[in-house]
């Protein structure tokens, strides 16, 4: 067997893998919503037939690895699967800032929520509300330990 091939099949068997705990551990549904094992379950079974194939588990597992092919050509560079976790890594921060701007609730920040979340925590910070935030007035850091960390 040659190296190209040896590497091919290990690449294979590590995306299949990381596919597989990918597709088992995904608890975000769309907008970040925790999705339940039978609402994943119902997400793969897509004909709605009460079970999921081998086509239906595979189409689900390799949403996300087809997806990191970002120029198409039908290989996975370590680069492109890089790009793609930053992303999806991204995503769910912008998903998490969003929900906890969002007052409406619309899935999109205005500059009004934006405004109005910025008042709160000021107010918050001027503890003797004269509209000006002094260093004693800022949260103290309490640091563990003697290593300089948090």
């Amino acid at each position: 067997m040659s190296k190209s091939t040896r590497i091919a099949i290990a690449f294979l068997a590590l995306a299949g893998t990381a596919g597989t705990s990918a597709f088992a551990a995904n608890q975000q549904g769309p907008r970040g919503q925790n999705m339940k094992p039978q609402m994943r379950f119902e997400r793969a079974d897509a004909d709605k037939s009460g079970d999921v194939t081998f086509e239906e588990f595979a189409a689900a597992m390799n949403t996300r690895l087809v997806d990191a092919d970002e120029n198409s050509d039908g290989k996975i560079t370590v680069a492109e699967v890089a790009d793609q976790i930053q992303r999806m890594r991204a995503e769910r921060m912008a998903e998490r800032l969003i929900k906890r701007f969002d007052t409406n609730g619309d899935g999109e920040l205005t500059k009004a929520e934006i405004e109005s979340r910025q008042k709160k925590l000021f107010a918050l910070l001027d503890r003797n509300d004269d509209g000006k935030i002094v260093q004693d007035e800022m949260p103290a850091r309490h640091w563990r330990g003697g290593n300089g960390k948090r």
